[in-house]
């Protein structure tokens, strides 16, 4: 949040802005990045408010005009390497599983890691992607607000390069998963790792098909999404057991290598 320096009279004027990030208008323009369109996007945008219930810029809505208004277009004239910075005031291992996940989801599965960096409390991470369409800002817009993460702002770098502030002061894992108490649960095939609430339970037993070769890689989260343990299995298991950290709120189950081993899915029970 915005530190208390300025007296009263400064934060009332400033205070919305450095909190939730850049304007609609200022949005338009950093997305653009075209001073031949800001005429157009001044008519369209100045003095009006395009916030959310969250104090954010409607993404959604403000591409949608975008579009109408043919001053944005998706699609590229032929596949480009795109280079893709998200940076945040995050945990670095929350930060870059929520941005990979809401790249899957936004349709951008195959692509490439590139740098990942913290200082200054803040992490960036860089990814490059070959593709023939924009990464959309609604999508990603929509996507990252299941989690309570916010898009600050976004500017285009460069023809190719896109960086993207996220706000993840308020940020939560949503589960994917519901598994009852003392009572096996079966899974079915995940297209993304397991995500379940641990529900105050004591241990946690995951079993495998015999017909798959998983390699167990479960991690236990406290509320505030800090990481307490994580196994990480080099050798096949098709049971697991283990007790739950008293302090675990949350608890992903995937696969060391790829959920391609898993594809007949786990059995979980939580034993209270």
């Amino acid at each position: 949040m915005v530190k208390v320096v300025f007296k009263f009279i400064f934060l009332s004027f400033f205070g919305v802005s450095l909190a939730f990030g850049a304007n609609a208008l200022e949005m338009a323009r950093n997305l653009l990045n075209d001073p031949s369109k800001d005429a157009q996007l001044r008519l369209l945008f100045e003095g009006r408010n395009y916030d959310d219930s969250n104090g954010y810029v409607n993404l959604a809505e403000l591409t949608r005009i975008l579009k109408a208004n043919s001053l944005f277009n998706l699609n590229l004239p032929s596949s480009r390497n795109l280079e893709l910075s998200f940076k945040s005031k995050a945990k670095g291992v929350l930060f870059v599983k929520l941005v990979n996940e809401a790249l899957n989801q936004a349709g951008f599965v195959y692509f490439i890691p590139t740098a990942l960096s913290y200082e200054n409390d803040m992490s960036v991470y860089k990814i490059s992607v070959e593709s023939k369409y924009i990464l959309d800002p609604a999508s990603l817009y929509n996507i990252l607000k299941t989690n309570s993460v916010f898009i600050e702002n976004i500017r285009k770098i460069s023809p190719n390069a896109y960086e993207y502030s996220l706000d993840f002061s308020q940020a939560k894992l949503r589960p994917n998963v519901s598994v009852s108490l003392n009572q096996p649960t079966n899974l079915r095939r995940p297209m993304r790792d397991y995500i379940l609430l641990s529900k105050n339970a004591k241990k946690l037993r995951v079993r495998a098909s015999v017909g798959d070769a998983w390699f167990a890689k479960v991690q236990f989260l406290d509320k505030d999404l800090n990481f307490i343990e994580s196994v990480e299995n080099k050798t096949k298991s098709n049971d697991f057991q283990s007790s739950i950290p008293s302090n675990c709120a949350y608890i992903i189950i995937g696969d060391t290598y790829s959920l391609d081993n898993i594809r007949r899915g786990l059995e979980v029970t939580l034993y209270n």
